[in-house]
């Protein structure tokens, strides 16, 4: 199984490192099939279409146990799983679909029923995995939910430019109207205050939802079994408060120190195991 949904070093990399080291075939198994369809949706567009129909069949045929792709036969033994649920790799084929038809959003309701299908659906599947044999608590579920809508929420926030650049806007619309800014014209005047202030709203949003994450796992068990998800949570909270939006207008990309890295994933497992 190849470790390009997890590369050396990279903070998926490191959750992945702290979490059992049974689940971590799966775990890296699931990042992969993120990556296929991220590479999938950066494709020509009616490739992309095609590709991601492809991909549909070959759920499908996971969820029969006759998969073809060597990243979802490597997911074979998520099948075992009480609370493994294909339908969320549709969820995130849907989201892609979005991507695609460069669609926005008009409030944070809506993003946020777009980032479930994104991210929360996947780490509703890696929940699922860490938690071996037996299903999901409904805080659990939570966790996982809240906890893809803020790591795609921060993804959003570092590239934000370079998704506009690529005609693509997630901040919602009524956001942009009670600041007063044309959404239309964002692309001539990335460097507008009024954006920065919209952006700066959104982050302290963002923060103030990983602040509340770890109370979602009010019982030690719960907690120790999703260390993983605490882990990618703990290195996002940094990454965002890393972001720099004048050097995102110039093309720079918010990142974390290698031993940044390895120190908060070792602090944050530490402090759950």
């Amino acid at each position: 199984m190849s470790d390009r949904g997890t590369p050396p070093g990279s903070l998926r990399y490191f959750a992945v490192l702290f979490a059992p080291a049974a689940a971590r075939p799966q775990l890296e198994a699931l990042y992969s099939f993120e990556a296929e369809i991220r590479d999938t949706v950066a494709a020509a567009h009616e490739v992309a279409h095609t590709r991601l129909q492809w991909w549909r069949t070959e759920i499908d045929r996971l969820a029969s146990g006759r998969p073809a792709h060597p990243v979802t036969v490597a997911m074979l033994p998520l099948r075992e799983r009480p609370a493994f649920d294909p339908q969320l790799l549709h969820e995130m084929l849907v989201a892609a679909d979005l991507d695609l038809a460069r669609f926005t959003y008009q409030d944070w309701r809506e993003l946020d029923a777009y980032c479930f299908r994104a991210a929360g659906a996947l780490q509703t599947l890696l929940a699922a995995t860490v938690a071996g044999s037996r299903d999901l608590s409904s805080s659990e579920r939570t966790f996982a939910r809240r906890l893809g809508s803020v790591l795609r929420q921060t993804e959003m926030l570092r590239d934000f430019f370079s998704h506009l650049a690529a005609g693509r806007l997630y901040v919602p619309a009524d956001a942009l109207s009670a600041a007063g800014i044309d959404p239309t014209a964002i692309r001539q005047a990335p460097g507008n205050p009024a954006l920065r202030a919209v952006l700066e709203q959104w982050r302290s949003r963002v923060r103030a939802e990983y602040a509340a994450l770890p109370a979602e796992l009010a019982d030690p068990t719960e907690r120790a079994a999703q260390r993983h998800g605490l882990v990618l949570a703990a290195l996002h909270e940094r990454l965002l408060a890393r972001i720099d939006w004048t050097d995102a207008v110039g093309g720079q990309r918010a990142e974390l120190a290698p031993l940044a890295r390895l120190w908060t994933a070792w602090r944050t497992a530490l402090l759950h195991g």
